[in-house]
């Protein structure tokens, strides 16, 4: 989480393990889950001080600036070692202070830097007897009592190596991390045991128990204004199932039972109080079960989001200060006897309207049979002509009966025919089904299969040609880069001669002065010449005039004759062969 949160901000981290397998791996997430690359790992192993040496070696000649020393690697149990002093101590202590002694130059360079010592607060039961530190480890109290040591060594360390350098830039600390165990995972264990690691692990304890609470909210008005008190009964515990455990643990952890009975008490008297103001004074007291699982229904998700259950909870007094139950009361009594005395009225008037119900029921009955009497008469009658025709009927029916069943018998023996044709029709076409699935596959290898090879050679040949072209435009483009690359060699090596040539004339005109400058128009002349004679090559004839006295023809003739030879002598220019310096010499006047 260290090398987590500094590649996180920006660093650049190395991790110095001994185990390069887990290293590299460490360093790969560390680079994944921050999204900084510079995180590496190189190759320490504190119990071995030569290893301490090569990586302080390594470290000074690839990495310039060490601005944080974190010393994390700890153990807390011993092996097998032929190199003096126990394994806890090297590990822990002396392998860091060799390291931090090696690499003091660098970080007093970078100040300001710093240097962290992971220790514990088990340093406090560390006692360092000088006389033992080369002694082995043997079992688990010696373990936890060189463990001690170690961590003290480290807490000595640090506050020495903070007074010795104090004013040089660079700090020192020592921090205790805290108990962790590598996460913060957290077992529930109810009903059993588990293990728990001594100086490490934390426990703690909350109780499963049946909670009995009375909530009771006094003088309470109820929607019509009447003030209530009520008190109920309520069986609660905490919940066992994994999630909820650990949200009951989240609440209540570190508290006692009577803590907890308050919290869930206080729950409830809200709710009760709240239903109490919703409800009339004749529902809360007629239908007490009604009112208990109202109040239950409503309480219950807000205890549940606790970690708690509520078992039950019944309703176990209701009364009121003004006597309005006792009024409720005495009104329901009169109502009963009320209802006494109207019924035994109504008793008496029933039994006589049956008294004459049923003597006018007896002569119906009287009545009723004379009739049956001669009902039954007729019916004789009539049932024996019924008879009769029954008889006729049946006898035509059977008749008739006879030449249906042989039309059946025929169509019976027709439709059995048909099936058989039908059977024979499916037959064949499940022949001629399978000779199409025959012939399908027949047309798959012979034409489909073939097909699909083409296809894929063809395929295959047109990605080789596509690679082909790839491979051929990089060659080019390589090509192309490398000529470019040789032409811009070039003209820098030109480009630099020309800057050293003007350098160099440069110095020379500074060293030799005019003389210098001298030469420079002396070199510049012959252009200047050439561009000066090239207006005269155009132009054919020049004439001077003058007058008796004057001497300006004599002069001008004069000159054109020398200038020649002296432009000559001094440029290496012959002016003798323009035509018109020619034509200009041989004028007389």
């Amino acid at each position: 989480m260290t090398a987590l949160e500094l590649a996180r901000r920006g660093a650049r981290v190395v991790l110095a393990c001994r185990s390069r397998e887990r290293g590299e791996a460490a360093a790969f997430d560390l680079r994944q889950e921050s999204g900084n690359n510079e995180v590496i790992f190189m190759a320490l192993d504190l119990a071995n001080l030569a290893s301490v040496r090569a990586f302080a070696t390594a470290f000074l000649s690839s990495e310039p600036r060490l601005d944080i020393l974190i010393h994390n690697a700890g153990i807390s149990s011993c092996g097998r070692t032929h190199e003096p002093f126990n394994l806890l101590l090297r590990v822990n202590h002396i392998g860091p202070f060799l390291l931090t002694h090696l690499l003091l130059p660098r970080l007093k360079t970078c100040a300001p830097s710093r240097v962290v010592v992971v220790s514990s607060a088990a340093h406090r039961r560390g006692h360092l007897d000088f006389t033992r530190l080369d002694c082995p480890v043997v079992g688990w109290r010696q373990e936890l009592r060189a463990y001690a040591d170690s961590k003290l060594a480290n807490v000595l360390f640090a506050r020495e190596l903070a007074t010795q350098l104090e004013g040089t830039g660079v700090t020192s600390y020592a921090a205790h991390p805290g108990g962790c165990c590598g996460s913060d995972y957290k077992q529930y264990v109810f009903g059993g045991w588990a293990w728990a690691w001594w100086c490490i692990s934390d426990t703690q304890r909350i109780s499963l128990e049946i909670m009995t609470l009375q909530p009771r909210c006094e003088d309470v008005e109820t929607a019509e204004g009447v003030a209530l008190t009520v008190t109920g009964v309520a069986q609660v515990k905490i919940m066992t199932e994994k999630e909820l455990l650990a949200v009951a643990c989240e609440q209540f952890l570190g508290k006692n039972v009577q803590d907890i009975k308050n919290v869930v008490l206080q729950t409830l008297e809200g709710h009760l109080r709240s239903i109490l103001g919703t409800l009339t004074v004749e529902q809360i007291y007629q239908d007490r079960d009604q009112f208990a699982k109202l109040v239950r229904e409503v309480a219950a998700p807000d205890v549940g989001r606790m970690g708690i259950e509520i078992l039950s909870f019944t309703i176990k007094d209701v009364y009121d200060k003004v006597d309005y139950l006792s009024s409720l009361g005495k009104t329901q009594t009169a109502v009963v006897q009320r209802d006494a005395d109207i019924g035994v009225a109504e008793a008496e008037r029933d039994a006589g309207i049956r008294e004459a119900e049923c003597k006018k029921e007896m002569l119906d009955v009287k009545f009723m049979a004379d009739t049956k009497i001669a009902d039954s008469k007729r019916a004789f009658e009539l049932q024996k002509s019924a008879f009769s025709e029954e008889v006729n009927i049946k006898t035509a029916e059977a008749q008739l009966a006879y030449e249906l069943q042989g039309a059946r018998e025929q169509q019976k023996i027709r439709q059995e025919e048909i099936e058989i044709e039908i059977v024979q029709r499916k037959k064949q076409i499940a022949v001629e089904a399978q000779e199409i699935l025959r012939t399908d596959k027949e047309l798959i290898a012979t034409v489909r299969r073939p097909a699909e090879a083409e296809a894929h050679r063809i395929q295959q040949i047109a990605e080789g040609e596509k690679v082909k072209q790839v491979l051929l435009a990089q060659a080019e483009a390589e090509k192309i880069r490398k000529i470019g690359e040789a032409e811009a060699a070039v003209i820098e090596a030109m480009g630099k001669a020309e800057a050293e040539r003007m350098k160099l004339k440069a110095e020379a005109y500074q060293k030799y002065g005019d003389a210098a400058k001298m030469a420079l128009v002396l070199e510049a002349l012959p252009q200047i010449a050439a561009k000066i004679a090239a207006p005269l090559t155009k132009v054919d004839e020049i004439v001077v005039l003058s007058g008796d006295n004057s001497k300006v023809t004599s002069e001008v003739n004069r000159l054109l004759a020398e200038l020649p030879a002296s432009v000559h002598a001094l440029t290496g220019v012959d002016l003798s062969k323009v035509p018109l310096i020619k034509k200009a010499t041989g004028v007389q006047v």
